[in-house]
């Protein structure tokens, strides 16, 4: 086995644990409706799963650990999708936002700096920001 195969096999671990929490994000209210499910397919394929792949994760969804990126930017971009994810159906409940603060807080952000957090990401996300505007803006803070 070629030693880039090892790499290629932990990130693909880390976008099958990452997509297992936006599908518990977007499960979080009981009904994936069909913006969510757009979202959830489009982002299967952006981390390179096949639309079969994408079906089965979110069937087969269980109990899994997430193993956080190290770098912040990717823990951010990370954290980005699952907050933009619980805006796709275009309302957030409260079970939602308490598995995106969950998810905030497995990703290693701190409990304090979590709220403002997560408002930084909404209201970037509801007028139409991109992750790498909003993470500079979280960068200078």
């Amino acid at each position: 086995m070629n030693p880039l195969d090892f790499s290629d096999l932990a990130v693909r671990k880390q976008n099958t644990e990452y997509f297992v929490q936006l599908v518990r994000i977007a499960m979080a209210d009981d009904v994936v409706n069909n913006q969510e499910l757009e979202l959830l397919c489009r982002t299967g394929r952006k981390l390179g799963f096949t639309d079969d792949e994408t079906a089965r994760i979110i069937e087969t969804t269980g109990k899994s650990d997430y193993a956080a990126p190290l770098g912040l930017s990717e823990r951010f971009d990370q954290l980005y999708g699952a907050v933009k994810m619980t805006l796709a159906d275009g309302a957030i409940d409260k079970n939602e936002m308490r598995l995106a603060s969950g998810f905030a807080m497995k990703s290693g952000f701190t409990e304090n700096e979590i709220p403002k957090l997560l408002l930084l990401l909404i209201d970037g996300n509801k007028h139409g920001k991109d992750g790498k505007e909003l993470f500079e803006s979280y960068s200078k803070k």
